[in-house]
């Protein structure tokens, strides 16, 4: 049982954005979380944003125009032979492999978008490139490197909620209009897009999950997967469910449910945001942040900062083992709903 001594909601263990290591940046893609990240770090970090790349010189410049960005390139091949400390791949989901081994292949360290690759065969051959080269890489999972998951970390460490007995995770958000997410041509659909955020979610509080059943909903038009609900397990027995949507917009929480108590993260649970720890008799804890959504991307780059400077190849909030096992998840629930990927 929890003693009222025990009985406090512990504060974010994080880094000063504006102290510690700096790295020099190359950005890999000039789409719109290119941006967000870029603009992240530009205002309220030290890290400095030195080069971009895109496929061709005139958007690269564009780029680097726009956010004050000294140098452009017009291929990928030039961005990752310049002189960076990092570079961060923020392609589509079927090109991040090729740019991440490109970048491995080059010597830089990276930082990739997430799914790091959606093929579990790829994402193992780039994991192992990074290891046998010593480099770090990281998927860029930034949810875990939030002061709201410092929190829940903490929460789970100290054994607030008793034993964990069930977790669920949801997330939806209107997209049937947005092309690319819908293209499965391009890797779109539910699962890549959105599934990755509560099957990350899961396999974190409860490592070494597998599949029990998957079931999708293909769109008429698009013919994409435009939902998922999964059951997944452990070799307890504990019940995991998860659903992603890109046909409605879903309340996108989550809970940890346990013998003693249960954590409550509201929507979007994968954002900045509150926490609550509600127990059995009604007492509650709860840490409070704003809710300033993808302006916080900063945190996973001040974490690849840290790790590069501390001389880690891996970082401990997201383990390359972790992707792998995210991955995998997500491979196995297409295999149920027959939602191949493209052939290559």
């Amino acid at each position: 049982m929890t003693t009222e001594q025990e009985l406090k909601m512990p504060s974010p263990q994080v880094p000063d954005p504006q102290n510690g290591p700096s790295l020099r940046w190359a950005i890999l893609g000039s789409g719109w979380i290119a941006t967000q990240f870029v603009d992240a770090l530009r205002s309220l970090t030290n890290q400095r944003v030195v080069a971009v790349g895109s496929r061709s010189l005139a958007r690269a410049q564009e780029f680097a125009r726009e956010h004050g960005i000294e140098h452009a390139y017009g291929s990928y091949e030039e961005l990752v032979a310049s002189d960076v400390d990092v570079v961060y791949v923020a392609t589509g989901h079927l090109d991040h492999f090729a740019h991440a081994i490109l970048a491995l292949e080059a010597g830089k360290p990276v930082l990739v978008e997430k799914p790091m690759t959606p093929r579990l065969a790829e994402t193992r051959a780039l994991v192992d490139l990074a290891r046998s080269k010593g480099l770090f890489a990281m998927e860029a999972v930034w949810t875990l490197a939030l002061p709201r998951f410092s929190v829940v970390r903490q929460v789970l460490e100290k054994g607030l909620l008793g034993e964990i007995v069930e977790v669920h995770a949801n997330m939806g958000e209107y997209l049937v209009n947005h092309h690319r997410a819908m293209d499965p041509a391009q890797g779109g659909g539910a699962m890549n897009d959105l599934g990755t955020y509560p099957l990350m979610f899961a396999n974190e509080v409860l490592p070494g999950l597998r599949v029990l059943a998957a079931s999708g909903q293909q769109h008429a038009v698009h013919g994409s997967y435009g939902q998922f609900h999964a059951i997944l397990t452990d070799e307890d027995g504990r019940q995991v469910t998860v659903s992603a949507s890109m046909l409605a917009d879903t309340p996108s929480s989550a809970y940890i449910a346990g013998t003693e108590a249960t954590l409550i993260l509201e929507s979007p649970f994968y954002h900045p945001g509150p926490v609550t720890v509600r127990f059995h008799d009604g007492r509650e804890l709860r840490y409070d942040e704003p809710r300033l959504a993808h302006t916080q991307l900063f945190w996973e780059a001040l974490e690849v900062a840290r790790c590069i400077d501390a001389g880690l190849t891996e970082s401990p909030l997201r383990p390359l083992d972790q992707s792998l096992a995210s991955i995998a998840l997500m491979e196995r629930c297409r295999e149920l709903m027959g939602d191949p990927l493209p052939v290559v």
